[in-house]
């Protein structure tokens, strides 16, 4: 997996390299500065093109004046705008100006906005190390490369655009540059991935400079795969229906019939040998109908322990709440679940609605639990406002995954996936079109299908939700994303 920096860590990392591994700081200055270069070398027109290259009075800023010196030894001459004061410049940005002061005098160094609009505009003024409010002359460099972006300059940030925090994704309202390209150095930030910093940083593009991998994972907590990686897992020669996991699915209630087919189809394509559907009695035509290869058990009014015994006894893995409703019989059936349940199990949708009324129920549970809510069901489950929980994704799923010993998927345009030891996936693919009923479903019935193969309760929910993502894009692509429905990422899930 890929480790996910926040800037603490990455300023960690970058100390570590220089101080440990004996890397200076001016060798990764210039290997950044090469990165930036190879990127922008990439985009069409650069050879005609005029460069302003605005920075910081950080190391990020002598990043940008490294840059500069190396467009002018390729013949692209750029203009530097300089902020901030001159007694609070760092080490690394006075030793790159003396030297392009050295070689390149004819290179224009000016400390005010420009009026005229550039062709590519290089955004190098915080990078990671954004800690307070943008403004003065920071704020002006901010508008002016925004106002320069809308008549059609082509922006590209170095490391984090500034605005964002690099550890959240947070950005500073109406102050926040809005970048076509990021170059990461060394590794993504969480300000990369989350929303609505991923909007602003564009298209982003990680680069190597150097530090040392070993330096990137060390205290590294938060992931995010590979593409390689995003796969079902692997299929013996040597098998037969019940080696790839029976799953109950325990959904659809009278008149939602559905929530419970499409959580058990997904289920079915996600590679499980077995599907057993424990719903509402109205259902059962519906349900036997459009699922011939399902297992179907029903109860009546109140729950039929017996059967949800024989159901639980006979299963690897429980998905529990699509369209199950808030009935009594409901509430009754995710307090057996949870109290006797000793295989894993996957609480959605209504099983959060009830839960939201006693979450202190998880505390009875005996086997492993993923919980599935999007924001308004987290923010139901903890009191905390969708905007708090949507300004701190990261942080409340930690948290109540520690407090309650769960795993939780935190579903937003980036899920996060957390465990009860504070690991997190970020989850990075998938699309708008997905904003479509019953797509959560489809997610529970994946998760719970991978759990039935796999050991472990965090990577079948992070690897669920990257299958979910990479099906719903393959579904978009052929579709579009007005077009699509739940069902329709179901057909892609490979």
């Amino acid at each position: 997996m890929i480790p996910v920096l926040t800037a603490a860590l990455m300023q960690e990392a970058d100390r570590k390299t220089q101080e440990e591994t004996g890397i200076p700081q001016c060798v990764l200055m210039e290997r950044a500065a090469l990165a930036a270069y190879d990127v922008i070398t990439k985009l069409k027109g650069y050879e005609g093109a005029s460069y302003l290259i605005v920075c910081g009075p950080g190391n990020n800023g002598g990043d940008g004046v490294a840059l500069a010196r190396i467009l002018c030894e390729r013949d692209l001459i750029p203009d530097i705008v300089l902020l901030g004061d001159e007694n609070k410049r760092s080490e690394g940005l006075k030793q790159q100006l003396e030297l392009i002061k050295k070689i390149y005098p004819e290179v224009k160094i000016n400390s005010r906005i420009p009026d005229e609009v550039y062709d590519i505009v290089v955004d190098a003024i915080f990078g990671i190390s954004l800690n307070r409010k943008i403004e003065g002359v920071f704020a002006e460099a901010v508008e002016y490369i925004n106002r320069a972006h809308m008549l059609g300059a082509y922006v590209v940030a170095l490391d984090v655009a500034s605005g964002i925090d690099a550890s959240t994704g947070q950005i500073q309202k109406d102050l926040t540059v809005m970048a076509d390209r990021t170059v990461a150095f060394a590794s993504f930030k969480v300000g990369h991935l989350l929303f609505p910093g991923a909007l602003y940083s564009g298209e982003v593009t990680l680069k190597d400079i150097g530090i040392p991998s070993s330096h990137l994972e060390e205290g590294a907590d938060i992931h995010i795969y590979h593409d390689g990686e995003i796969a079902l897992p692997a299929r013996s020669p040597y098998t037969n229906k019940g080696s790839y996991g029976k799953i109950l699915i325990i959904a659809g209630s009278k008149g939602m019939a559905g929530a419970a087919i499409l959580c058990a189809e997904a289920a079915m394509r996600s590679g499980s040998g077995m599907v057993r559907i424990y719903t509402d009695e109205s259902n059962r035509q519906i349900v036997q109908t459009a699922l011939p290869e399902a297992i179907v058990s029903t109860y009546d009014v109140n729950m039929d322990e017996e059967a949800l015994k024989k159901a639980i006894d006979w299963c690897d893995a429980i998905a529990i709440g699509p369209g199950l409703s808030d009935s009594d019989s409901a509430r009754e059936i995710l307090k057996y679940v949870i109290k006797n349940a000793d295989v894993p199990s996957v609480m959605d949708a209504d099983a959060l609605n009830i839960l939201s009324s006693d979450v202190d129920m998880l505390a009875e549970a005996v086997s492993d639990v993923i919980i599935t809510p999007h924001l308004g069901e987290m923010a139901r489950l903890t009191g905390i406002s969708v905007e708090e929980i949507s300004a701190h994704l990261i942080s409340t799923a930690r948290d109540f995954s520690k407090s309650y010993g769960v795993i939780t998927v935190l579903k937003d345009a980036r899920t996060v996936i957390a465990s009860p030891k504070g690991q997190v996936v970020i989850n990075t693919n998938g699309n708008n079109g997905m904003a479509t009923a019953g797509s959560g479903d489809v997610l529970t019935g994946m998760i719970a299908s991978i759990r039935g193969r796999e050991d472990s309760s965090f990577t079948a929910a992070s690897l669920g939700c990257a299958l979910h993502g990479r099906a719903g894009d393959e579904a978009c692509a052929a579709l579009g994303a007005d077009h699509m429905l739940a069902g329709d990422i179901i057909k892609y899930i490979r």
